[in-house]
């Protein structure tokens, strides 16, 4: 697909994001919630709403 596709021009619905940049930014934003303590990846409960 990436020889078929051009992985490096942006698109309006990536939020101008070239489609390697959008996936690169997607995987660190799920890397960032998967780290914090109490989520539901961990097992945890979820915190309260108060």
């Amino acid at each position: 697909m990436d020889g078929w596709y051009n992985t490096e021009r942006i698109q309006a619905r990536l939020g101008w994001l070239s489609p390697d940049e959008y996936e690169a930014t997607w995987r660190a934003r799920e890397d960032v919630l998967d780290d914090q303590p109490g989520s539901p990846a961990d097992g945890a409960a979820p915190a309260p709403v108060s």
